[in-house]
C-alpha cells in the first residue's frame, strides 16, 4: 500500500454538501478492556500543518416547527427509519412501531427477539433490525399481506449455522474459555448499512460483518475496532465504521480477491468516543460525531485512500 497525501485546503470558508441518506441512526456505545489487532495494512489521517480548522459555534438561522409528538414507546427511541410511506421507530422493548405518513398516526407494531432493538433500516420490500440478542432479523414488507411486517428470516441463517458448526476452525475465541461461529456476534448489534446488495452489521464485540443480501449468508467477519463500534455507513464503495476507540475507519473491496480491507483511518480527539459517522453524497467528506460533543469532519482526495481533517464544531 502506499500512502497519497492531498493538497492543501484553502483558507476559504468551508461549506457542507448535503449528507449521504444511506447513514443509519446509531446509539453510543460501551467501552471494552479487551483489545483486537487491528488490520496491520493502514493509512492513517495525518492533518495538514497548514489547515486552518474551524471551531465555530452552530448558528441558529435554521428555524424548525413541531409537527407532532409521537408517543408509545417505554423508554428511550434508540433507532428510527424510513421506509416509504412509513416511520418506523424502536426503543427498549422489543416492539417496533409503525407510524403512517402524513398524519403520524400509529399505523402497527412488529418485533421478536430478546432485548432492545439496537438499529433500523430500510431497503427495497425488505427491513432489517439489529438486536441486543445478538441477532439481525429480516422483515418482508407487504400491503397485500395481512401481516404487512412479516418475518422471514434471522441472521445468521440456520442454513448458515448446519454449513460451519461441524468445523472446529470455524470457532473464534470472543473471550476466556468461550467460543463462537465467527458468523454470530458475541455482543449487541448496534448499528446497520447496505450497500451493491451487502448489508453491513457493526457490533459492541468491535467486529464488522458483511452478509450478501441475495441468500443472507455471512461473507466475512473483521476484527475492525479495539472498541466497541456505534455508528456504520456507506458511500460510493466505501463502508466507515465509527467506535468507541476514537477513530473512523474506511473499509473497501480489494480487487483481487473481492473481500474488505482497511482504507484509511481518521482519528478524532484523543480519549473520546465517536458515536456516529455520515457521509455527503460524493463521498469526499466524511462527518463523524463525538463524545465530548464535537463534530468533526474530514476531506478524501478523488481516490478516496487518504483523508485530511478539515472542520470541528462544537455541537452541544
Amino acid at each position: 500500500m502506499f500512502r497519497s497525501i492531498s493538497p492543501p485546503v484553502q483558507d476559504s470558508t468551508f461549506s457542507s454538501p448535503l449528507l449521504c441518506s444511506s447513514s443509519t441512526p446509531s446509539i453510543s456505545g460501551r467501552s471494552s478492556s479487551d483489545s483486537d489487532e487491528s488490520p496491520e495494512a493502514s493509512f492513517r489521517y495525518e492533518q495538514h500543518q497548514n489547515l486552518k480548522v474551524s471551531r465555530m459555534p452552530i448558528s441558529g438561522s435554521q428555524s424548525y416547527k413541531l409537527l407532532a409528538v409521537l408517543s408509545g414507546h417505554v423508554g428511550s427511541v434508540s433507532c428510527l427509519a424510513l421506509c416509504g410511506e412509513f416511520i418506523l421507530s424502536a426503543s427498549q422493548g422489543r416492539d417496533i412501531i409503525v407510524w403512517q405518513q402524513p398524519d403520524l398516526r400509529q399505523f402497527t407494531k412488529f418485533g421478536q427477539g430478546d432485548g432492545s432493538v439496537k438499529a433500523l433500516i430500510s431497503t427495497g420490500n425488505k427491513v432489517f433490525t439489529a438486536h441486543q440478542d445478538s441477532r439481525i432479523r429480516v422483515w418482508k414488507v407487504s400491503r397485500s399481506s395481512e401481516n404487512v411486517f412479516r418475518l422471514v428470516d434471522t441472521l445468521p441463517t440456520r442454513k448458515d449455522y448446519l454449513g460451519k458448526f461441524m468445523k472446529q476452525s470455524n470457532y473464534v475465541q470472543t473471550r476466556r474459555h468461550h467460543k463462537r461461529l465467527w458468523i454470530e456476534h458475541a455482543d449487541s448489534i448496534s448499528c446497520l448499512a447496505v450497500s451493491n446488495g451487502l448489508l453491513y452489521s457493526g457490533s459492541w464485540d468491535k467486529t464488522l460483518k458483511v452478509w450478501r443480501m441475495s441468500d443472507f449468508k455471512c461473507l466475512e467477519s473483521i476484527k475492525a475496532h479495539d472498541d466497541a463500534i456505534n455508528g456504520l455507513v456507506a458511500s460510493n464503495g466505501i463502508v466507515y465504521s465509527s467506535s468507541a476507540d476514537g477513530k473512523i475507519k474506511a473499509w473497501g473491496k480489494n480487487s483481487k480477491n473481492s473481500m474488505h480491507s482497511l482504507k484509511g483511518i481518521l482519528e478524532g480527539h484523543k480519549d473520546i468516543s465517536l458515536n456516529s459517522v455520515v457521509v455527503t453524497e460524493d463521498g469526499r467528506l466524511v462527518y463523524g460525531g463525538g463524545s465530548d460533543g464535537f463534530v468533526v469532519g474530514w476531506l478524501g482526495n478523488k481516490d478516496l485512500n487518504s483523508w485530511k481533517g478539515v472542520c470541528e464544531v462544537k455541537a452541544a
